[in-house]
């Protein structure tokens, strides 16, 4: 059950391009990126020097302003699913890089890849497009136009946490719930129920990739399952290679309003630290949980 450590890693980890959602059909990773560039002066307007991978007929109303030195990253991207609009609020702090870059989740990831085929089969703009939203009815007279062979579930675990994809975690959690025939917010307290004798109340989920505020995971069974797998998981070293390295620790971080949190191991210990609801700065918090996991090594 190697994906479904990685998704109790996940909880507490959002970002503004963390949170692509998932549907049946995923694809670049329900995702585009918008280039920036401040303006000259802070409370200048910021311009948008470019896209990638823009999805078809999406236009934008730009309010971000140029921040402060310093200030780095407080944009914001609102666009609601199936709309072909989108709002920039926020500011981008005036010391920003020249090709700085945001992610934004796509409004429609079925409309998003059938008009990237159409681009590259070379087929007429006006080429009609239609999704249908059923399970296939006559498999055997469809056509392959190609066929893409997945990387092993450790290469897309790998990433899952070195880039906090959420999108992958909820993948992931849906096609397990679907193949042991449960719910989607019973398989992590199941899992650790079952492989590590935790009660299920430690571990109350709601999705897999962390972004709801009603996902409840307590540090003890945090630590239990890591303690746990570093023991006998066969799978271990791939799993210890997808933690990322931060501070010098190989830990996985995470982080909502208010919350912030660190899991990991140094040396032959483990430990997992959730900060809730503190006061501050969130750059503070930080540093004052890396003193404290500094005094471990």
């Amino acid at each position: 059950m190697l994906s479904v450590l990685y998704l109790l890693l996940t909880i507490f980890h959002f970002r503004n391009y963390y949170a692509a959602g998932s549907s049946a059909l995923n694809w670049r990773e329900n995702q585009f990126r918008i280039f920036l560039l401040p303006g000259p002066t802070i409370g200048s307007p910021v311009r948008l020097a470019g896209f990638q991978n823009l999805p078809p007929s999406l236009t934008f109303t730009n309010e971000l302003i140029t921040g402060p030195p310093g200030s780095g990253d407080l944009s914001n991207v609102y666009l609601a699913p199936d709309s072909t609009h989108a709002y920039l609020r926020g500011s981008l702090g005036i010391d920003s890089p020249n090709n700085f870059s945001i992610g934004a989740a796509v409004p429609n990831s079925a409309v998003y890849i059938a008009n990237e085929l159409l681009q590259s089969m070379h087929w007429s703009n006006t080429t009609p497009i239609k999704i249908i939203y059923q399970n296939e009815v006559n498999a055997s007279k469809r056509t392959t136009l190609d066929t893409y062979q997945s990387p092993p579930l450790s290469e897309i675990i790998y990433w899952m946490e070195q880039m906090s994809i959420n999108l992958y975690a909820e993948a992931l959690i849906k096609t397990i719930a679907q193949v042991t025939n449960s719910s989607i917010n019973s398989v992590l307290p199941v899992y650790c129920e079952s492989e590590h004798d935790i009660d299920q109340t430690a571990v109350a989920t709601i999705d897999g990739s962390g972004l709801s505020p009603e996902n409840r995971i307590t540090t003890w069974a945090i630590a239990r399952v890591l303690y746990n797998v570093r023991k006998r998981a066969s799978w271990f070293p791939s799993f210890e290679k997808a933690l990322p390295i931060t501070n010098g620790i190989r830990m996985k971080g995470g982080f909502i309003s208010n919350v912030l949190s660190y899991s990991g191991y140094i040396n032959n210990q483990v430990f997992s630290i959730i900060t809730n609801n503190y006061n501050g700065a969130t750059s503070i918090m930080r540093q004052k949980i890396w003193n404290l996991l500094d005094t471990l090594k």
